[in-house]
């Protein structure tokens, strides 16, 4: 039985903002981005999980809209270049479904699709990275990081086609660089993070306040995507009074959501009706 806890029925819930902040950590996808937005913590990460402290982040676009006019499109959390002119592109999966190996495949195809020109030679194909850090170990091995590029299995040689795909398993952490980076990606207090990097962007955000016109924009369009969807469902229900009872159920869920540090099933709730269901029983709500 969850513990009574007063709420206020307005949407978004009172005082969300400053009681979610906090708890956020870089494991949760919509924080994750807005830390991002400085490309020095990209360069950090990369160096970290790929061993090349040389690399150089030249440019990048955090939810990269790369369309397919004839199939499904995508948006990419994070897609950058270095100074050698080898793509990257940064998933962050919570979930193990949402890491499959062919949705990897899937994104690596996507990103030459949307490199290469019309009449341009296949040769100017750049290196490419397809990068999941995973919530879980999506692939099932009990590895903290595993490298994928394609060999030729009769001789066991590299497959020289400059494309490579990494899952990295946030659930195994160590005393190596590797492993302080992934325990950094789950500490909500920056003057206990390891890298200074990552540390002086989220004390800017968290504790100095400095959030940019917009960044708090990203967690507000779970909380409104999520109110237009509940009123629609509502309507289709035919209750006349869905309107007003959906709000004030959503108000109480986002409440108890935030005070339990669930910030990626707000996101989650405002993509799957049948998740956001499974929350109003879970929390006694429908």
């Amino acid at each position: 039985m969850k513990k009574s806890v007063s709420y206020s029925n307005s949407f978004p819930p009172q005082n969300w903002v400053q009681e979610t902040i906090p708890k956020l950590i870089l494991m949760d996808d919509a924080f994750m981005r807005v830390v991002l937005k400085d490309m020095k913590c990209t360069e950090y990460i990369l160096q970290v999980v790929l061993n090349k402290p040389d690399l150089r982040v030249k440019s990048q676009n955090l939810q990269m809209d790369l369309k397919n006019l004839q199939g499904r499109s995508l948006i990419l959390d994070c897609y950058c270049t270095d100074k050698t002119g080898t793509v990257y592109n940064i998933e962050i999966q919570n979930g193990a479904q949402g890491a499959s190996p062919l949705r990897a495949r899937y994104h690596s195809g996507m990103i030459d699709m949307n490199i290469l020109h019309s009449g341009q030679n296949f040769e100017h194909l750049p290196e490419s990275y397809v990068i999941f850090i995973c919530g879980k170990d999506a692939l099932k091995r009990n590895k903290q990081i595993y490298h994928i590029s394609r060999v030729i299995e009769e001789t066991g040689e590299p497959f020289q086609d400059k494309t490579h795909i990494v899952y990295l398993n946030t659930n195994i952490r160590d005393n190596t660089e590797l492993g302080k980076l992934i325990e950094d990606f789950y500490i909500t207090d920056p003057k206990k993070m390891h890298s200074k990097v990552l540390a002086r962007r989220v004390f800017e955000l968290k504790e100095n306040n400095a959030v940019e016109k917009g960044e708090e924009g990203i967690m507000t369009s779970y909380f409104e995507r999520l109110k237009q969807q509940w009123k629609k469902e509502a309507v289709l229900e035919g209750r006349a009074e869905g309107r007003a009872e959906s709000e004030t159920k959503m108000a109480k869920l986002m409440g108890l959501l935030v005070k339990d540090g669930r910030i990626d099933d707000i996101a989650k709730a405002s993509e799957s009706e049948s998740f956001r269901k499974s929350l109003l029983e879970e929390y006694q709500l429908s």
